[in-house]
């Protein structure tokens, strides 16, 4: 048999094919899957029973076909359409009349069109520019915060480049955040989300751009399809769970106003970071504050519904909890977990006395400090080496050579036994 190249669908295709024999899953779930009746899988089925991988290739795939144009068919067009040939300027759709008139040669114009300009024979047209309509502002102050990231030489040459994180609302235009990074980095993001919230509330909708920190490139895999779970990055569980909507624009248009930000604080912000001789990140985030207040009170303009759109954040509510990064761990029966190459060692009470087995939650904050969760309950634990074996519990073990006087009493009496039986 020969090799055999599956592309994506085809690979998932045979994953499902394959759980579907070993009844992982059920026929309805396949047929849901695949997007075929149950009439259709159970074929597909029988099929890939017989002949393996094979069955999910359609018949046709590497075969030419039946209407393919020929290639001294091909050959002739290119030499009369050429730089020198006696076409060289016609149009597609006028060298189609041509040829079938003086060349006695039978194409279709979308064929020839698509010949001339595989060959580098006619330019492809003009990509005609995309024209937007004009979004107006929401009615109020929290209603969307359009957030995004900008690279530049903030303080010029004399300091590293920087990232610029921020967050503009839509309905006022008003900064309400901003923060220098090394880079755009999930810290950043974290530090945004929840410096707003703590200080105003929760928006009901962020919108940003497709970066990969905001928006998971995943696909779903099978059982996250059959589950109804969609992949997400930290930062959309993080906005999933405190119940605010994730908008992901399509093009930088889309989000225009912090867009047109950026161009007014690399003009702007750069001169007084020059006028102030700053050449930290320390000392650019110090006059962050001062700066927002002014341009607030020189651009922003007042909402048409004066009532904000702002969520408070619930009393004595656990930040660190939302506001941090998680992955699951499994518990190990000496109460440890294992956190790229740390070992956390769990500490048990009287309500949780066996924890091994159990399904944990690692969290990240953005200061970087790790916390482990069991649900919503916290618990304590300590950082030990991870290369460190336990160390047993000192017994006092007879030496395996030495006489033990209490079976040497029950030998002997084990063997009179078996004297004074007579056997």
């Amino acid at each position: 048999m020969g090799t055999i190249t599956l592309n994506d669908p085809q690979q998932r295709k045979c994953e499902i094919l394959q759980r579907l024999k070993d009844e992982t899953i059920s026929s309805a779930e396949a047929a849901q899957l695949l997007g075929r009746s149950a009439r259709q899988v159970q074929r597909m089925l029988i099929r890939f029973a017989e002949v393996g991988m094979a069955a999910v290739v359609h018949g046709n795939c590497g075969r030419s076909p039946a209407n393919k144009t020929g290639t001294r068919v091909v050959d002739r067009i290119i030499e009369v359409a050429g730089k020198d040939g006696k076409y060289h300027d016609f149009n597609a759709c006028h060298m189609q009349e041509i040829l079938a008139e003086h060349e006695d040669v039978l194409i279709g114009r979308s064929t020839l069109d698509r010949l001339l300009k595989e060959n580098q024979l006619r330019k492809p047209p003009r990509k005609q520019p995309v024209k937007r309509r004009r979004r107006d502002r929401k009615s109020a102050e929290g209603m969307l915060l359009q957030i995004d990231g900008s690279t530049h030489r903030w303080v010029e040459e004399r300091g590293p480049k920087m990232c610029l994180i921020g967050a503009v609302d839509d309905a006022t235009g008003k900064i309400l955040y901003l923060r220098f990074r090394p880079t755009e980095d999930q810290i950043g993001y974290l530090l945004l989300i929840q410096g707003i919230a703590c200080r105003l509330g929760l928006p009901m909708a962020y919108y940003h751009d497709r970066h990969t920190i905001l928006l998971s490139p995943k696909k779903p895999t099978i059982d996250d399809e059959l589950a109804g779970r969609k992949p997400m990055s930290q930062l959309q569980r993080v906005l999933d769970e405190l119940g605010v909507e994730s908008i992901a624009a399509h093009s930088p248009q889309a989000k225009g106003r912090i867009e047109r930000l950026w161009g007014t604080l690399q003009d702007r912000l750069i001169k007084e970071l020059r006028l102030a001789n700053v050449t930290t990140i320390e000392d650019a985030n110090a006059r962050l504050p001062a700066f927002i207040e002014a341009y607030n009170a020189r651009f922003a303009k007042p909402a048409k519904d004066h009532e904000a759109a702002w969520v408070p954040l619930p009393e004595n509510v656990d930040l660190n909890y939302y506001f941090s990064t998680k992955e699951e761990r499994v518990v190990l029966n000496d109460h440890t977990v294992a956190w790229y190459g740390k070992t956390l060692q769990l500490a048990t009470g009287p309500l949780r006395a066996n924890m091994a087995g159990r399904r944990v939650y690692v969290h990240t904050n953005a200061q970087e400090e790790i916390l482990c969760y069991y649900g919503k309950s916290s618990l304590s634990f300590k950082v030990i080496d991870a290369n460190a074996k336990p160390t047993p519990p000192i017994r006092e073990r007879t030496p395996k050579n030495a006489p033990d006087p209490e079976r040497q009493k029950l030998g002997r009496r084990k063997q009179t036994n078996f004297i004074h039986a007579g056997v």
